[in-house]
């Protein structure tokens, strides 16, 4: 799941000095007039990278983007290893440790030169690359952003005891760049086109990698003891800096979806989810053991909000495995009855609102799941329509850059809508609502959420990151979310400055 979307303007205006005429030399002469640039004059670099961090701060290797997209269509393994980890056919809560094992060994020997061995890393001719249009929230050193924002009270059973904030990197894999081949190509600009004309649709066997690092180390998460760092250059989530600054940040999860319409047939996806375990024998890749795999949301299993998946009092999965040996950390923050969700997904909210059957809104007194891997990035779809969490979501409002969910603020047990002042909370559906269902269902990646969008097929980075950020970088309105997800979950930090003010009141749900 993610992360709300912080999309910085990039603009470059030229000034072309037109030379006046001869002046009375009584008369100052008039300041020469700025020529008016059309748009299409405008120099927009698609794949640039932030600026380095002076050299003496850091002098080590630095991110480049890999967009040498291949020029035609990459065939996927004949006989894929996670396809024989399935018997070829359906993949189940019996053999889905074995498919996100061998997911995790196909990816292995590029994954350790990226993260165990960086300066030999050069993700084009190991055939990864990366979308455009994310220099406005990028780092230089390895070009991770920010994911989500927690505060420690996310995680009581494992000992947080400051609040984090995640940094995340995406990869595709040479079979999934024909995505980005097909709606960005070799200008990166205007994937219009290629959207609509069904390219955004990945080919079978595509894989999308994400590793996911946190600002928290083994001295404020004893989790994290013996954890890979890496250096990034950064604002500091803490508020000591305004400007990046070189800080470590510690490697705890990775995922890794597929593309498989053999295994999951409905969906045509297979998440997994790997998260880093102390306790595991083996070096620190042996280290990151699987979370568990989904590859729908069983959308039949009405599960009860409040049921605590690591007690295992939640009703059972068929299209979600969670690995029953996973340390508990991991498990904190599983989604809506225990479908799978990482530590750095945020599909908890431990300050929501709930929309209730007669349409008034009541604040909730627990911890509120209310997403799951899948669900969220099924709402990736264009233009966006739907906020990515199960809430009546507001697109283009005052014009706005942003999809927003209903924000309120709460008195007691009186909540009333979020004006601009105080701590806002998400309005979400009931759970096991009509509405809430909306974000549960098993759709192809062909059908959007919204009947007036086109899918994008789960791809959360394009639709949520790099589209809006071509839009605000070629000067119009991006249909993306502005902000982190922490700013909508209520976070203490961040939530009042962050969100948007809601004037409307929500929405009655549907009957």
């Amino acid at each position: 799941m993610s992360s709300r979307l912080l999309m910085t303007t990039l603009s470059l205006t030229l000034f072309v000095a037109c030379e006046g005429e001869k002046q009375n030399d009584n008369k100052p002469p008039e300041p020469p007039k700025p020529e008016a640039v059309k748009p299409e004059a405008k120099k927009l670099d698609p794949w640039a990278v932030p600026p380095p961090p002076p050299t003496s701060v850091y002098s080590g290797p630095l991110f480049a983007m890999s967009h040498d997209y291949p020029k035609t269509p990459v065939a996927p393994p004949a006989d894929p290893p996670w396809r024989k980890a399935s018997g070829g056919g359906l993949i189940t809560t019996a053999n889905a440790a074995a498919y996100t094992q061998a997911l995790k060994d196909y990816v292995a020997a590029d994954m350790k030169v990226l993260l165990y061995d960086y300066p030999a890393w050069n993700a084009g001719t190991a055939g990864w690359y990366n979308a455009p249009w994310l220099t406005s929230v990028r780092e230089p050193i390895h070009g991770t952003y920010v994911g989500s924002s927690f505060t420690k009270e996310y995680f009581p059973l494992s000992g947080l005891t400051a609040d984090m904030t995640t940094h995340v990197l995406v990869y595709y894999d040479d079979v999934a760049a024909a995505v980005l081949q097909g709606i960005w190509g070799p200008t990166g600009m205007d994937p219009v086109p290629g959207i609509k004309a069904g390219l955004a649709q990945y080919p079978e066997g595509s894989i999308i990698v994400k590793p996911a690092f946190t600002t928290a180390s083994a001295a404020t998460w004893p989790v994290l003891d013996g954890a890979m760092t890496w250096p990034i250059y950064a604002v500091p989530d803490d508020g000591s800096s305004t400007e990046p600054v070189l800080q470590n940040v510690t490697f705890f999860q990775f995922d890794i979806i597929v593309k498989d319409s053999v295994a999951s047939p409905t969906t045509q996806w297979v998440f997994t989810t790997l998260v880093y375990d102390k306790n595991a024998p083996g070096d620190n890749w042996d280290k990151m053991v699987p979370l568990g795999a989904m590859w729908g949301d069983d959308p039949s299993v009405v599960s009860p909000q409040g049921c605590d998946p690591i007690k295992g009092d939640c009703p059972a999965l068929s299209e979600t495995w969670i690995n029953p040996v996973a340390p508990v950390y991991a498990k904190e923050t599983l989604g809506w009855g225990g479908r799978l969700s990482g530590p750095n997904d945020g599909s908890v909210d431990i300050n929501a609102a709930v929309i209730q059957a007669d349409g008034s809104v009541k604040p909730y007194n627990g911890r509120y799941a209310m997403s799951s891997c899948m669900s969220c990035h099924q709402s990736a779809e264009y233009p966006l329509q739907t906020f990515l969490l199960p809430s009546p979501s507001v697109c283009g409002q005052g014009g706005q850059d942003s999809c927003t969910p209903t924000l309120v603020t709460c008195e007691g047990e009186t909540c009333t809508p979020f004006t601009g002042t105080g701590n806002p909370l998400v309005a979400y559906y009931d759970s096991g609502s009509a509405d809430y269902m909306q974000w549960f269902m098993n759709r192809p990646g062909t059908q959007a959420m919204s009947s007036t969008a086109t899918a994008m097929d789960y791809g959360m980075n394009n639709a949520f990151k790099a589209i809006p950020g071509w839009v605000a970088a070629t000067g119009g309105k991006p249909v993306g979310h502005a902000h982190k997800l922490s700013d909508y979950r209520g976070h203490p930090k961040h939530a009042a400055a962050g969100a948007a003010a809601q004037p409307k009141a929500p929405e009655q749900p549907k009957q």
